[in-house]
This record gives C-alpha cells, sequence and structure tokens, in this order.
C-alpha cells in the first residue's frame, strides 16, 4: 500500500515543486532588485555539511579545479600592459586542469610582487555555470617606476590605506586576516513540522528528551568575525617558501533556530598552522608538507569536505552559517611532477566535544591532469581510530575504527571558450579489518553548457547512490559517507538532508544554472529521494526502518552575487516535500519544510 501511495503522489509533489519553484524564482529575483546590471562570483552552501563562511569570499577552494585562467592589468591601458601580462602568465606555471592550492597561490603572489615593475598581484574566482568549474582571474597593478620596490604596509608606512597588508618586501608577505559574515534566515514547519518526532534524544537541542521546539516556524540570525593573520616567506632563493597563518573566530547566534533559542556566543581558535612549499619558476615540480588547525577537502567533498568534518550546531552557534571550516589538527603533505600528482592527509576532524567520536583519518590521493579535458584520480582512505559504531538488525557490535575506503574518479571537463558538454563519475567501496563488509557509493553526472546564449545556462543530471545494509545478508552493506558534505554538491537538499543521511539513498539532481551578469549566478536543484533498503539503521532514529522507499522531493534556488571583491551576497529558498517513509514516521502529520536564508560575506 506505501508503494502505491508514493507513486501516486510522488508526480503530485514534482509538479508542486515546479509550481513553487516559479514562485521562488520571482521571490529572489525580487530580492536581488536589480542585481543583475551589477557584475561577480560565487560560493557555496548553507546549512549542516554546508555553509560557505569566509571561503565565499576566497577565489578558490584548495583542490578545486582550475577551467580556464585570465590574467588582467588595471588599468589596462598602462604602458607595457601585454608585456607585464605575458611575464605574469609565463611566472604563474599554471594551466587549465590544475588544481587550486592556496598556499602556492600565495608564494606565487609574493614571488610576482617582489619583481619591481609589479604594485600588487590578486586573485579572484569566477563560477563558469553548475558543475562546470572555475576560472582563476589574476588582477595586475603596475608599479608606477622601475626602481626597486620598497617596503609597504601598515608597519611600515602607517598609512591606514595599505590595511590589510601589514609588510610587504622581497617576496616576504605578511597581512591581516578579516573576515565576517551576517545571516538572516527563516524555517516554516522545520523538521517537517514534527521536531519532538526527529529530534527527541539529539543532544544538540536544549531539552533532548523532548526535543526541539520549534513550532511551525523558526527565525533567527546568526553572525561571526574571523581574525587573525597570515604570511609566506621565501626560505631558500625564489624556490622554498615558509607560510603559515593563525586565527581565532567568534560566531554568535539569536532566536530560534532548527534546535535552539537561547542567545549564544563563543571565541574560538579556528586557523593556526605552518609549513614548507618548494616550487620553482617555470618548471612543473611542487613540493609542500603543512601542519596544524587547517582547511582540507577532498575533490569535491564526496568523501571528504572542509564542512561535512565540523560542528556548527546546537551550543556551537552557526547552524546554517557553518564559520568553522578547519580540522581540529591535518596533516597533509601533496606533490607534482609534471601531470601527476599526489596527497597524503591524516585528519583530526572539529567536531563537538560531548559527543566526540575521536575519529582519526588517514588517506592518499594519486591524480593525473594533462592539458586535456579528461583528468583521473585515485583515492584510498583508512579509518585507524574511532569511538563510531555501526548499528545492524542482528545487533552484533562493529565499529569504524579499520574502515577501508578505495575510489576512483574520473571528469572530462567542459571546453573553457565554446559550447560544450561535461562528464564525471566516481565509485567508491568500502570493506573493513575485523568483520565481513562490502559498501557501495558512487555518482555519475553528465552536463551541457551553451557559452554563446545570453546568461550562458547550463543544465546537468546527476544519479547518486549510496548503499543501504541488506538484514537478509551476514554481510553489513551500509556504507559510511565519513564527512560528505558541502551545499553546492553533497549536500543533496538544504531542508531534507537535515533527517536523512546521504547512506541508503539513491537521489536524482537536476539543476540549472544561469549568469545574468558576470557578477550574478542563479542555481535551481531538483532533487528526488528513494531508499535503497527499508532497513535504515544508522540514520535518524525515527527513521531507522522506513515504511517506505519514497523520501521524498525538494527544489532550491540560490543567488549568489559578488558585490564587489570584498562582499558577497548569497541568498536561498527552498521546500522540501516529505515522502511516504518521512509522513509515516511523523505518524501522517509530517507537512513540507520551506527555508528562506539570506547571508552577507566580507573580507580583506
Amino acid at each position: 500500500m506505501h508503494r502505491q501511495r508514493a507513486a501516486r503522489a510522488a508526480p503530485v509533489r514534482l509538479c508542486a515543486l515546479a509550481c513553487n519553484g516559479a514562485l521562488v524564482s520571482g521571490l529572489l529575483w525580487t530580492l536581488a532588485g536589480g542585481a543583475a546590471l551589477a557584475q561577480t562570483g560565487s560560493g557555496s552552501g548553507a546549512g549542516i555539511g554546508g555553509g560557505p563562511s569566509y571561503e565565499a569570499l576566497q577565489p578558490l577552494h584548495g583542490g578545486e579545479t582550475i577551467t580556464s585562467i585570465g590574467v588582467e592589468v588595471e588599468p589596462p591601458d598602462a604602458p607595457g600592459a601585454d608585456t607585464l601580462q605575458a611575464t605574469v602568465r609565463d611566472e604563474l606555471n599554471l594551466r587549465t586542469g590544475d588544481s587550486w592550492d592556496p598556499m602556492l597561490g600565495a608564494a606565487i603572489r609574493a614571488r610576482l610582487e617582489a619583481r619591481p615593475e609589479i604594485r600588487s598581484i590578486a586573485f579572484a574566482g569566477r563560477a563558469l555555470g553548475g558543475g562546470v568549474g572555475r576560472r582563476l582571474i589574476v588582477t595586475v597593478q603596475p608599479a608606477s617606476d622601475a626602481a626597486a620596490v620598497p617596503p609597504r604596509g601598515l608597519l611600515v608606512t602607517g598609512d591606514l590605506a595599505d590595511f590589510p597588508l601589514l609588510y610587504r618586501r622581497g617576496g616576504r608577505h605578511l597581512q591581516v586576516i578579516l573576515n565576517g559574515g551576517l545571516g538572516v534566515y527563516s524555517d516554516g514547519n522545520p523538521w517537517f513540522d514534527s521536531p519532538e518526532t526527529f529530534t527527541r534524544g539529539n543532544p544538540l537541542v536544549e531539552r533532548p528528551a523532548a526535543g526541539a521546539g520549534t513550532g511551525d516556524r523558526a527565525s533567527w540570525a546568526e553572525g561571526f568575525v574571523q581574525i587573525g593573520v597570515g604570511g609566506v616567506a621565501p626560505v631558500a632563493g625564489d624556490a622554498l617558501y615558509g607560510f603559515g597563518a593563525v586565527s581565532a573566530i567568534a560566531p554568535g547566534s539569536v532566536g530560534r533556530d532548527i534546535f535552539r533559542d537561547d542567545p549564544r556566543a563563543s571565541f574560538d581558535l579556528e586557523l593556526a598552522y605552518a609549513g614548507l612549499l618548494y616550487a620553482p619558476t617555470n618548471a612543473r615540480r611542487r613540493l609542500k608538507v603543512s601542519t596544524g588547525r587547517q582547511n582540507f577537502t577532498l575533490n569535491s567533498g564526496f568523501l571528504i569536505s572542509q564542512f561535512g568534518s565540523q560542528w556548527n550546531a546546537g551550543p556551537r552557534p552557526g547552524v546554517y552559517m557553518s564559520p568553522r571550516t578547519a580540522h581540529d589538527f591535518a596533516l597533509l603533505a601533496s606533490g607534482q611532477l609534471g601531470d601527476w600528482s599526489a596527497q597524503a592527509f591524516w585528519l583530526d576532524p572539529n567536531e563537538y566535544q560531548p559527543i566526540e567520536s575521536n575519529t582519526r583519518v588517514t588517506g592518499l590521493n594519486l591524480r593525473r591532469q594533462p592539458a586535456g579535458r579528461w583528468a583521473w584520480d585515485g583515492s584510498i582512505i583508512y579509518v585507524p581510530e574511532s569511538d563510531t559504531r555501526y548499528r545492524a538488525p542482528d545487533g552484533r557490535p562493529r565499529q569504524r575504527e579499520g574502515l577501508w575506503t578505495v575510489a576512483g574518479h574520473l571528469r572530462r571537463r567542459a571546453v573553457p571558450d565554446a559550447p560544450g558538454a561535461w562528464l564525471e563519475a566516481e565509485l567508491a567501496h568500502q570493506w573493513h579489518d575485523d568483520f565481513p563488509m562490502a559498501a557501495w557509493a558512487g555518482y555519475a553526472e553528465a552536463g551541457w553548457i551553451a557559452r554563446n546564449t545570453p546568461w550562458t545556462p547550463s543544465l546537468s543530471y546527476r544519479f547518486a547512490s549510496f548503499s543501504g545494509d541488506d538484514p537478509d545478508t551476514t554481510r553489513y552493506e551500509r556504507f559510511d559517507t565519513l564527512y560528505s558534505g558541502g551545499l553546492d554538491q553533497w549536500l543533496q537538499g538544504i531542508s531534507i538532508n537535515k533527517v536523512l543521511t546521504q547512506a541508503n539513498r539513491k537521489t536524482h539532481r537536476v539543476r540549472l544554472n544561469v549568469a545574468p551578469t558576470a557578477r550574478l549566478n542563479l542555481t535551481i536543484d531538483l532533487y528526488r529521494h528513494v531508499a535503497n533498503e527499508k532497513n535504515n539503521l544508522g540514520a535518524n532514529p525515527a527513521l531507522g526502518t522506513l515504511s517506505s522507499h519514497d523520501l521524498g522531493e525538494e527544489i532550491q534556488l540560490t543567488i549568489r552575487w559578488a558585490v564587489s571583491s570584498r562582499l558577497f551576497l548569497q541568498g536561498i529558498t527552498g521546500i522540501a516535500f516529505p515522502g511516504a517513509a518521512i509522513k509515516d514516521a511523523a505518524d501522517g502529520d509530517a507537512k513540507p519544510w520551506n527555508t528562506a536564508q539570506l547571508q552577507l560575506f566580507w573580507g580583506f
């Protein structure tokens, strides 16, 4: 009966999604208020396991693929602009298909700014459409004359116009880290209007025995400020650099969020890392090692995301803004030789202390990225320590410690400056040292971008599946999603994902992306979720056993507007329709969950 009801309900909900999408689009367009006349950038995500934080203002996230590169001289009519542009492009030693490394970018900037003909270098990133990739834009400001460049910075000149630069001379660069954000949020029917069902026993709520008391609407505000210093300096010649950063973060929240309504604020250490980078000029040879509190994302976050590895909820303010992005500790080592690169990592994720799982993750990624459109990489990941336990119908104890994951990833990029298609797929398998386990996860995506069409629209479809545990076998088959996350890629539904996990789920996603201007980007996502198994132990306790494979649908619209190089505005709205499994868990009382979010980020 449940299956028949789900089959009848799904087309009705999908029709409602389309109707609500039109209303949502109109609302966001009104909210943008003429933003289409401005110019743009991009950012990613909000929500549990998502959230752009100050990352929205960075040129590219570490590990992202550079789809195209542009070098611009400001002003463009400066004497010798063409020669300077060619010089910078040569010394970048980057090409389409490379992965962006923020520390390499810092070293390149320090090296270029040591040249007498260059006053400053700035990096910016620009989205090229949903799933297509990112363009790296390098802006060069020439020096007024070719004389030796004197020391600059607030510590030298005392001139506030130099802020946030503290000191720069001969490749040595020290500057203030100062970023922040403010967001306002309103959710209708949070937890599908059954918070007592889906949050009872949750340690993140104020009264776990009763669950969250949100009622039919939760509205609140969040904000944060991050302050610190970061720098890079040559250690030996112009090939070996030392780098590091330290910062603190102060997030706060007021109003009723989806977990609690007490005003909260904290002051925490965020970044604290140091490292060495070997990157000789005009050679595709690089070595880097860094250690401390720092960010790390593997590929697009399918298995490990800097957002999925954080706790930003409950007593820790920032449930939707997700300001914390650094691991408690990370040891990273990477190297590149020609088209080949490798990265090793050891991670201690940033978890909420009272329910810390003491999980440690180590792994290796091997990648080949030639200059053409095809690229591939493979990863192997091991969990040497963890207190996390798996649940299964037979009741036998199983633990995360001893888990192995191996994954292969293939991508065909779209042509940088012409209409074209892109393809991407990844497949992961898990097994365990101590008990029979065979779990699988993977996705396949295909898309097309019309670059010669106004607003450069792109359309893509992605199917993703994470296996569930079949109770009729002796093996454990529920895929452990590790630290998957990030709204733009692996949150997979900003509202529905708060009651579901990635495990034991098949998700269809259709994405339409348009860019009305260079600085304005709009994305519409349509999701359909189906369970692989009715046994769902290990998920939300209310959904441990599903009555149906039908989980629900969601439509989500995201607008990203880079107001300037210092300001970034992001609006998100969406509505999630509960499927038969969620409705039955709430005794038939579940209602669609809608959300409206507006976030402003600033940074230096």
